[in-house]
């Protein structure tokens, strides 16, 4: 039987510790992450790229 879990050697703890946001468009229902500190914008910056509302909300 196979392992599901990776080898210590293909774990990458960096991917633990970096910061995700989801945001949600309230139009179309498009759900996206944005990682790193670049991706955080204010609610007022963010347009969907599915629809291009600014309806947007972070999750």
């Amino acid at each position: 039987m196979e392992d599901d879990f990776l080898d210590d050697d293909e774990f990458d703890a960096e991917s633990l510790n970096e910061d995700v946001v989801t945001y949600a468009c309230e139009d179309c229902d498009h759900r996206w992450e944005a990682e790193g500190e670049d991706e955080y914008l204010d609610s007022w910056e963010l347009i969907c790229p599915m629809c291009g509302s600014s309806n947007i909300t972070e999750l």
